[in-house]
């Protein structure tokens, strides 16, 4: 018995809308059915010339998709739409990758062509219609939130007019350049402070710095008074902001008006993964960005390649070799009114040191591993108390400040970062 090719029921239809969230899932699948059927078609369409190639055929629609996605991800090419049984149903090329299929893709690269899929397919279906899309930046990266924005502006007909909503850095960020070069193209819409029990009318506000001020606090909790700063170190940390608020507390009395920020691994601080800088030009323009690393293993002509490329590096390992200079530790000695002690503890600093090195195989000039345990002896010969749970709670209150204007340790920091 010949079985029929079935046209797939229109997304306009009652019955292909989702009823839950996890039907969500299935719309890949409705809409590559979709795609096939809309290609397939158009090698039958009368409208359709007989000298057009399969490929402008394929192109019509595959193509833009195609073309969309590689503008967001340059190295992620639609390579293949498997008709055939237990093909794949979407291929892509990924740097030396041939092959690669749709579910290897990452959860970004996945929610961004899911996106991409949906527009192309939809959008002669809708092409006067209200495109709403909530949060579309989940698992996508801020660099790329801005690329999908104008990606979607284009993919979606002329007639028809988009509704985001988000409090992402990149879609926000996008919008206002957006607004900026294209009066009248985007309006932003406040939802705060507004009681949805009651009857609300929306109306376009201004993205004033206070709106701003209000839309940061959501997305980044208390980030979001770094809108505000002339300056924004970006510079290496974990989850605690261990180094920013080291370097915060070391610098507020010369540069007030400056702000540091920990975000992550010295990749991030130098390519600024989070993109940053884009995000907070567009919010605050007069917002000037310093990309800060650590110098770690670098050698004296890579030190000299990342600076000329902008990025500030530290002229030690990491924040821990000025935290813990002899310098320091002696200034914590007149802190704590022992300086009769200054020898004894630079002794401590010596040995555990060399106990790092030789016990455990760090380097010289590690102080990161060898921190630990030079604050447990001080802080057992000093008989300390309430001074901190670790050796990054100690350096972060009692040594970071004492790093003052004066000092050697001071002077080299400023050097680095500011320069």
């Amino acid at each position: 018995m010949v079985q029929p090719i079935s046209q797939p029921e229109s997304p306009t239809g009652q019955t292909a809308r989702e009823k839950r969230a996890i039907d969500a899932d299935q719309q890949v699948a409705h809409n590559y059915q979709r795609l096939l059927w809309q290609t397939f078609s158009a090698v039958f369409d009368e409208t359709t010339s007989d000298a057009t190639t399969k490929g402008q055929i394929r192109d019509r629609l595959i193509g833009q998709l195609r073309d969309a996605l590689l503008r967001i991800f340059p190295e992620l090419t639609l390579t293949r739409v498997g008709a055939d049984a237990g093909a794949n149903p979407f291929e892509f090329s990924k740097g030396s990758a041939i092959g690669f299929p749709y579910l290897n893709l990452s959860a970004g690269e996945r929610a961004v062509f899911d996106l991409l899929l949906d527009a192309v397919v939809k959008a002669e279906f809708f092409s006067d219609a209200l495109w709403c899309i909530d949060e579309p930046e989940v698992h996508i990266g801020t660099r790329a939130q801005g690329a999908l924005l104008r990606e979607l502006l284009l993919l979606v007909p002329s007639e028809s007019q988009l509704f985001i909503a988000s409090h992402s850095l990149g879609l926000m960020s996008e919008a206002m350049r957006i607004s900026k070069t294209s009066q009248g193209e985007v309006v932003f819409l406040d939802f705060g402070d507004r009681d949805f029990d009651e009857p609300v009318v929306m109306k376009p506000v201004i993205p004033s710095r206070e709106f701003w001020k209000k839309a940061l606090l959501v997305a980044l909790d208390d980030v979001a008074t770094l809108v505000a700063p002339s300056v924004l170190v970006i510079c290496e940390g974990g989850a605690d902001g261990f180094d920013a608020k080291c370097y915060r507390t070391i610098f507020a009395g010369e540069f007030p008006d400056t702000d540091f920020l920990s975000v992550g691994n010295s990749r991030d601080a130098q390519a600024d993964t989070l993109g940053l800088t884009s995000a907070m030009q567009a919010v605050s323009e007069g917002t000037h960005m310093i990309r800060l690393r650590d110098r770690d293993l670098a050698n004296d002509e890579e030190l000299s390649q990342w600076r000329s490329q902008g990025t500030k590096v530290l002229t030690r390992r990491h924040i821990e070799c000025y935290l813990y200079d002899p310098e320091t530790l002696e200034a914590f000695c007149d802190a704590v009114g022992l300086p009769e002690e200054k020898l004894a503890v630079l002794e401590i600093r010596r040995v555990e040191l060399e106990h790092s090195v030789q016990d455990r195989g760090n380097d010289p000039d590690d102080l990161k591993s060898a921190s630990g345990s030079i604050y447990s002896s001080i802080r057992k010969h000093l008989k300390l108390t309430a001074r901190g749970s670790s050796a990054r709670s100690f350096a972060e209150v009692s040594l970071a400040p004492l790093i003052q204007p004066g000092t050697k340790v001071y002077d080299e920091l400023k050097r680095d970062i500011f320069g």
